[in-house]
């Protein structure tokens, strides 16, 4: 097999900076309810499902022509599985990176001790407050904080000019928050689909210091470009889902 290449390692910018590439993608759509309305029991052991893998075959052949040095996933199976469809036959390994991983929740939802609307549809709205956490697990701002180091760290790292991230949906608004600026404000203003793509140049100096950071696209679908299918977040989505099957 040959890996596919767009001459990646050739990206300068005009001031002559090495422009690497970061790919972030959020997995596939999972099922996080079973038939019977109720929250699965390990949340982190969730497969792809029909639409899911549907969508990331989509965005395999979007990506199809797309150079990678290097793959990273947080070691779920849906960022596994999301991540070899998209890379297709590329002879590259897919190495696990933990601190990628979702924000932690607690037991509430298991309980059902939460507010359907603050503690579920719009959770991430309260990210920036100083406890909140996301049902009763890990404070936001710890996540963020997390995130933003892995970021760091996978900067720090050489072996790379193109990479290709598999991640979650708030780990993704976290490296965006990081990359923009935004903050703890990205969880609630930037929104990321099921198995959506982002692309982040990073501008860095012969001694590898960061000159620049810029976003060049953001939730990015094969399945649905224009979102016309989509006018909430997941989150929400659940929410009306709980409410449906429990009403």
């Amino acid at each position: 097999m040959t890996e596919r290449r767009s001459g990646g390692n050739n990206r300068r910018a005009l001031d002559g900076a090495s422009r690497r590439r970061l790919y972030l993608f959020r997995h596939g759509a999972v099922d996080y309810l079973d038939e019977n309305g109720a929250w699965v029991e390990d949340a982190n052991a969730v497969n792809l499902n029909a639409y899911g893998r549907a969508q990331a075959e989509a965005m395999s052949k979007l990506f199809a022509d797309v150079h990678v040095d290097k793959a990273v996933c947080t070691g779920y199976p849906r960022t596994v599985q999301t991540g070899r469809i998209i890379l297709g036959d590329r002879v590259i390994d897919l190495e696990t990176v933990e601190s990628l991983q979702e924000i932690r929740h607690g037991s509430d939802e298991h309980k059902g001790d939460y507010d359907i609307c603050s503690d579920v549809a719009f959770s991430h709205w309260r990210a920036q407050e100083e406890d909140a956490t996301f049902l009763g697990g890990e404070r936001y701002r710890d996540f963020y904080a997390r995130v933003g180091a892995a970021m760091e760290l996978l900067l720090e790292d050489p072996s790379w000019h193109d990479l290709a991230v598999f991640a979650h949906g708030g780990t993704n608004a976290a490296a965006l928050g990081w990359a923009t600026g935004v903050g703890l404000q990205a969880f609630g203003l930037l929104d990321q689909a099921t198995c959506c793509l982002n692309i982040i140049d990073f501008d860095v100096d012969d001694s590898g210091a960061l000159l620049r950071k810029t976003v060049r696209g953001m939730n990015i679908t094969a399945d649905d470009p224009v979102k016309h299918r989509r006018d909430a977040g997941d989150m929400e989505m659940m929410a009306h889902q709980l409410l449906k099957m429990h009403s």
